[in-house]
């Protein structure tokens, strides 16, 4: 999947009180963008550390000349927006993928049946640039070793400036 470009795909967002569609190239295209997902908004790890941590680190991803940070998740843009605005999230945009679309399309939509949430994202950093995903971090790699825990190590936002740190020095 790395060095793959992301397929065309529509994200329905709730802007303002009014339907905004935009597509995978309004987002990537000509542009350095990084992207986690997340099983699910208002979730105990998603909420306690992921998604703040992105925004409390988002100027520094600015600096390193990132034009974007977003989190996406298998949620409705109603609760997308709901979560964000219960975070204080002000930095990190909302990506809402209801129906699993984008994250079918970069292989990251699984089944969490097991736990109850039903197809659900993966746990995932990654960067692109110019719609080509150039690094991806996954914390459960393939989609049958998903345990009943919920790890969350390798796509913290610190191990992604680690990352675009070394990117960016070569």
């Amino acid at each position: 999947m790395v060095n793959a470009r992301l397929s065309d795909q529509v994200f329905f967002i709730r802007e303002n009180n009014d339907w905004v569609l935009k597509r995978t190239q309004d987002l990537f295209n000509d542009k350095e963008v990084v992207v986690f997902g997340l099983p699910g908004a208002f979730t105990p790890t998603c909420s306690a550390f992921q998604l703040p941590k992105f925004e409390e680190l988002y100027d520094t991803f600015k600096d390193l000349g990132i034009d974007e940070v977003y989190c996406t998740s298998v949620n409705d843009s109603f609760v997308m927006n709901a979560w964000f605005e219960q975070q204080g999230i002000t930095k990190v945009k909302p990506l809402p993928d209801g129906n699993g679309d984008f994250a079918k399309s970069i292989n990251m939509l699984n089944d969490f049946t097991n736990r109850g949430f039903g197809m659900r994202s993966w746990r995932y950093c990654m960067y692109v640039k110019d719609s080509h995903i150039h690094t991806r971090y996954a914390e459960w790699g393939e989609p049958e070793a998903c345990p009943i825990q919920d790890p969350f190590d390798v796509s913290s936002a610190e191990k992604m400036i680690e990352s675009l740190k070394s990117i960016k020095a070569n």
